[in-house]
């Protein structure tokens, strides 16, 4: 599996454990001190699961937070007291699901909100570590926020949790017009600058990437009638090797060495073969980068030939 699978039950446990990191992305309702912290936590899970992936397990508070099956339920009882219209109980699946009519209480539900919490959950941080006080003032460049329709992301990330099939209306930049497409995601990518997902495309027969922003319509189908061929270029890890670009002087190539922790002059960082080209492009590493001015370009990709079948330019 992969290490960013959309698993998202998993994804959220790491986020919100990480507590007071992530209080203030939420809004509610009620009064901050109506519950104990750790109650409050458990509530925001459950309902930032529904929420995300249409239904909630008993089991899943439980396994969680480790407490037990009647405290789970106290906690859903007491979230149903709060919002009745939000969930209902399926005996014969033996879960909860969301209903049509659910309102948030303790998240926003905006697509930003659900694409923060899965890009932090990545964080090698222990969640400890984000308790830290008396720390300097920060200030984090942000980029301009690509829109992503809520009503896109939501069956997006439950197709891949669930292994279903999609059908999107997507507009390529290689084509003029927006085409329909037959889609079955199994992980969401984040390179830095854009969210994608990567998916076995039935209109093409192959594993494609398609981004997010640029989907403007899709459903739930169902389960595949045959499983997706195995995602070769997803599975392939490959070496990638950088070091100081040859034109510099040797004090400039100290420098970079420094920067990035190389040894011997190069540093390496192990990446899936259908990732490659996300990782070159967000370190300015192209085909040319050896002709590039050394001062501009500072760095090189020095096992080029090995990496050549996988390379797109």
């Amino acid at each position: 599996m992969s290490v960013i699978r959309c698993t998202w039950c998993k994804l959220y446990t790491s986020s919100y454990l990480s507590c007071n990191l992530y209080l203030h992305i939420f809004m509610t309702e009620i009064p901050q001190d109506l519950f104990k912290w750790d109650v409050k936590q458990r509530l925001t899970l459950l309902e930032a699961t529904v929420y995300w992936t249409g239904e909630l397990v008993t089991g899943f508070l439980t396994s969680t937070f480790s407490i037990s099956r009647v405290q789970a339920t106290k906690d859903i009882a007491l979230y149903l007291s709060l919002r009745p219209d939000n969930l209902r109980y399926d005996r014969s699946l033996k879960r909860y699901l969301i209903t049509e009519q659910f309102s948030p209480l303790l998240i926003t539900g905006s697509p930003q909100e659900c694409l923060q919490v899965l890009q932090a959950s990545q964080s090698a941080a222990p969640p400890v570590v984000t308790l830290m006080s008396n720390l300097p003032a920060v200030e984090v460049l942000a980029s301009p926020t690509r829109h992503i329709d809520v009503g896109v992301l939501r069956p997006v990330l439950q197709a891949a949790r669930f292994g279903l099939v999609l059908e999107i209306g997507y507009q390529s930049m290689t084509s003029p017009e927006p085409a329909v497409r037959k889609v079955q995601p199994h992980t969401l990518v984040f390179d830095g600058w854009r969210w994608h997902m990567r998916a076995f495309s039935y209109s093409h027969n192959e594993f494609r990437d398609f981004v997010l922003a640029r989907i403007h319509q899709a459903s739930v189908v169902g389960k595949p009638e045959q499983p997706s061929p195995v995602d070769a270029l997803w599975e392939t890890l490959l070496t990638v090797e950088i070091g100081p670009h040859p034109g510099l002087s040797d004090s400039q190539k100290q420098v970079v060495e420094r920067d990035f922790g190389m040894v011997d002059g190069k540093c390496s960082t192990t990446v899936r073969a259908a990732l490659l080209s996300y990782l070159l492009l967000s370190m300015r590493i192209g085909k040319d980068d050896y002709q590039r001015e050394a001062m501009v370009q500072q760095i090189v990709l020095l096992n080029r030939k090995e990496l050549q079948p996988y390379l797109a330019f």
